[in-house]
């Protein structure tokens, strides 16, 4: 039988053979419009006749996809399309089947000759193979895997840069949070004071709302749910209730509601205000993140010696093991291990005291028995 439209629940389906083709099918079209739907028909009776035709090496509807159809169907987020939007431009024609891992790398290095391959990584890798993959995940098209960057890669790229990746982070201290405070704004302080003592992301701590993320006469507020991090309340100590209640409100708008609203935050004047209490307090610029999450893991591991499984639980970590392999910065290490090999070699140099025994007639006598 001929291919024939049917609606079904308001959605249109097809069923029948296609013309030069013994295949029966039976599927939804996806469309609740008629046209589109008649389309999509039209479409299936010309790939039936190409298999017809060609056989074997006809082309699937999967190999005719491009990558723009792709980026269609993908939901990112914010960050994820400022990187989209330029690759899409460069590579939206091209069909799925033609983006290789070796390509995706090329097109990564064609980008941004002069960045990291962490940059290359999280730029341009990372969102290709997302949009792919997501297709895959709808049928679309075949998923694809790309190689990570090696260490050597990594090395090699820095080496033509003259510029070295991957530099250890100077993470957050008391000492560093008290300067800081004493030339920053007053948001600026309670938020770097929060992250510090927290160690709450920068994205979750500025999207908290008066109106659903705080609850100070119970001494708590709620991080809200990002990407990959699920919401989750906080218990605050009495200064920080105190701190926080008087923040002074935002002028205007809906951004009145921000617990932490620093105008123009998203855009840089965040940084731009932090470096300047940075530079007016005289000490080290430590961005946001530094200074707080990863003060905070070091802070908890190498300075007070918490145990890494309540710190990261506290912390929000899922794995206590990238808190101690990302967020834990060792300080003095040369030091301290000097000191404790010195306090080692010196328990073995002095024997033990050993106790006086009296040697009168009395206790020999005891002994003997």
């Amino acid at each position: 039988m001929p291919l024939e439209l049917y609606p079904r629940d308001g959605i249109w389906w097809v069923r029948g053979r296609p013309a030069d083709s013994g295949d029966y099918i039976r599927r939804s079209l996806r469309t609740s419009d008629e046209a589109i739907a008649q389309a999509k028909v039209r479409a299936i009776e010309a790939q039936a006749r190409k298999r017809a035709i060609l056989g074997p090496d006809a082309p699937k509807p999967e190999d005719e996809i491009t990558f723009a159809a792709c980026v269609v169907l993908y939901d990112a987020q914010p960050d994820e399309v400022s990187y989209l939007i330029p690759i899409n431009r460069k590579i939206g024609k091209m069909r799925v089947k033609d983006i290789t891992p070796q390509f995706i790398r090329k097109l990564a290095k064609d980008f941004y000759p002069m960045a990291s391959t962490d940059t290359w990584q999280r730029q341009v890798v990372t969102p290709v193979r997302a949009v792919i993959n997501n297709a895959h995940d709808l049928g679309k098209c075949p998923p694809i895997r790309v190689r990570a960057f090696t260490k050597e890669d990594r090395q090699r790229q820095d080496l033509f840069r003259g510029k070295e990746s991957r530099k250890p982070r100077t993470p957050g201290s008391w000492e560093w949070l008290n300067a800081f405070k004493e030339h920053a704004g007053p948001r600026e302080s309670a938020l770097a004071h929060f992250m510090f003592r927290h160690g709450a992301r920068i994205s979750q701590s500025l999207a908290m709302t008066r109106s659903k993320d705080m609850d100070l006469s119970a001494g708590l507020v709620r991080l809200p749910m990002t990407k990959g991090h699920p919401a989750q309340w906080v218990e605050l100590d009495p200064d920080e209730v105190a701190m926080i209640a008087n923040l002074p409100p935002p002028y205007r708008g809906a951004a009145r509601d921000r617990v932490f609203y620093i105008s123009g935050g998203r855009s840089g004047a965040l940084y731009r205000r932090w470096k300047e209490a940075c530079d007016k307090a005289g000490i080290e610029y430590l961005p946001p993140h530094s200074a707080g999450r990863h003060g905070y893991g070091t802070e908890m591991i190498v300075r007070q010696g918490v145990d890494p499984i309540s710190a990261a639980k506290e912390g929000r970590w899922a794995d206590p093991s990238v808190m101690l392999k990302t967020y834990a910065h060792s300080e003095d290490a040369r030091t301290k291990v000097r000191e404790a090999f010195q306090v080692g070699r010196e328990a073995v140099r002095t024997p033990a005291v050993q106790p006086e025994i009296e040697n009168d007639a009395t206790e020999l006598k005891r002994k003997r028995k």
